[in-house]
């Protein structure tokens, strides 16, 4: 049964045995895709519906999820299934601050791992990358009130701090989501790969639940607003992100083109 997560999930791959589920777990999770969409996606082919896709390839099942979805499917997952493998797994908590750029600024993360600091000169939204973009796990903090270009709430924006897992560490993260001990397993990456002030800052939010985003919601500029955002925030930064960072910069092609097909 899960615990207590303030850390959530973001963005969900796995596959399992078909013939590890029964038929009650295969009639699930047909039921959550059966209004959606035909897809082929990974040599899968199932049915895409509300940012959740379930496919077979006749021998094993694919889940692929985004966003609070994700989070959500974690409830349908049993951790005893054999031959399950976690492809990928993002984990982030939210947390509300002053000024989530003069925080990503100042980040001086351990000299061992690659990082990227990108920064918006005139305008806000920066997001800096520790870790390599090959890296089984990757650490990226940025502010997510630029990004989705929202107003800020009481004086506060919004600081995404997300850990994006691949592989064993994938395996490790859903494990401990499944355990309710996200928070403990958002706190070793973070003290092994950012500085002392990002885990303080986390460390407070975890103490402090007002101090959580823990949902989407929240007062959205105009449209007109938003879309001159994506012209003059999101597109340079895309720019940016595929010079310096073009492997990451594909995978996020990919995601779009997924929820747009």
């Amino acid at each position: 049964m899960q615990g207590r997560n303030a850390v959530k999930a973001d963005y969900l791959v796995l596959t399992v045995p078909l013939s590890s589920l029964t038929d009650e777990e295969l009639d699930t999770f047909a039921r959550l895709s059966i209004d959606g969409e035909f897809r082929k996606m990974y040599g899968y082919k199932g049915f895409l519906y509300d940012k959740v896709f379930v496919g077979d390839n006749g021998d094993r099942m694919l889940l692929q999820a985004t966003g609070s979805r994700s989070n959500d499917m974690l409830a349908y997952i049993n951790k005893r299934w054999a031959g399950l493998s976690v492809a990928r797994i993002d984990l982030q908590v939210t947390v509300l601050v002053a000024d989530a750029d003069a925080i990503i600024r100042g980040i001086m993360p351990p000299k061992p791992y690659k990082s990227v600091r990108m920064l918006n000169l005139n305008e806000r939204g920066s997001t800096i990358y520790i870790g390599s973009p090959k890296s089984r796990c990757r650490l990226r903090i940025y502010n997510k009130s630029a990004e989705l270009g929202e107003d800020r709430i009481n004086d506060m924006e919004k600081l995404r701090v997300e850990l994006q897992l691949r592989d064993e560490y994938a395996d490790r993260g859903l494990i401990n989501m499944l355990a309710g001990t996200g928070e403990a397993f958002m706190r070793h990456y973070l003290a092994k790969m950012s500085d002392a002030y990002v885990v303080s800052v986390v460390e407070q939010a975890f103490a402090n639940s007002n101090l959580l985003a823990m949902t989407e919601v929240s007062s959205l500029k105009s449209e007109d607003s938003r879309k001159e955002w994506l012209e003059h925030t999101v597109m340079p930064a895309l720019f940016r992100l595929s010079v310096y960072d073009p492997g990451y910069f594909r995978e996020f092609l990919d995601k779009l083109k997924a929820l747009i097909d």
